[in-house]
């Protein structure tokens, strides 16, 4: 028994120190993005939110934000770095039209539609890869950084219906946005990648 004990000490310590390791590189990464301004709430705690008879809505997983175009790049500032089960809504904020994102334990967001510069897919981002057009991207811009924030749908027809949404605001500065060619805006069928 005490042969075995020396081993297995080492592999809990192992364990934490790498635990520790990932805790540090989580809150360094956070510290560096706190220059990242608050994400846009309702107005008036939402008192001024108006969702229609029949929104533009989908239940699925909030995968993760990312820097644009940079999937590997999680943003951990201001709670997005936070996977969740999540609804997305079509709604209007004081008249302002956004993008409800309805996280469960995990703080929940509006993405005004007019600082929305792309919808399209993608094979995945940090948090989530299923290959294909897998994830629903929706970049938008956060003060003067460029984000992608990704989304695994329940169902791939919603996923069609939100890439289906209007054009979205041009850019003001920085790269073009990438888009998805015609025609592959239809998802393939929701399957799981090992």
């Amino acid at each position: 028994m005490s042969d075995r004990l020396v081993p297995v000490l080492l592999l809990v310590l192992l364990f934490l120190l790498a635990l520790g390791a990932m805790a540090w590189g989580w809150r360094r990464r956070g510290r560096r993005q706190q220059d990242l301004p608050e994400l846009p709430q309702p107005i008036a705690g939402g008192k001024a939110l108006e969702i229609s008879a029949d929104p533009l809505r989908a239940r699925g997983v909030y995968v993760s934000t990312t820097l644009a175009e940079q999937p590997l790049e999680r943003v951990v500032a201001r709670g997005l770095g936070a996977r969740s089960r999540a609804w997305i809504t079509e709604a209007a904020d004081a008249g302002r039209p956004v993008l409800l994102v309805d996280r469960e334990g995990a703080p929940s967001f509006l993405i005004p539609l007019a600082d929305v510069r792309s919808l399209h897919t993608a094979p995945g981002m940090a948090g989530k890869w299923v290959g294909g057009d897998g994830l629903l991207v929706v970049r938008w811009r956060l003060g003067e950084t460029l984000l992608d924030s990704g989304f695994r749908l329940d169902r791939a027809e919603d996923q069609a219906r939100f890439l289906d949404l209007p054009p979205c605001a041009p850019p003001r500065t920085g790269p073009a946005p990438t888009t998805t060619p015609p025609d592959s805006t239809a998802p393939e069928a929701r399957k799981e990648h090992p």
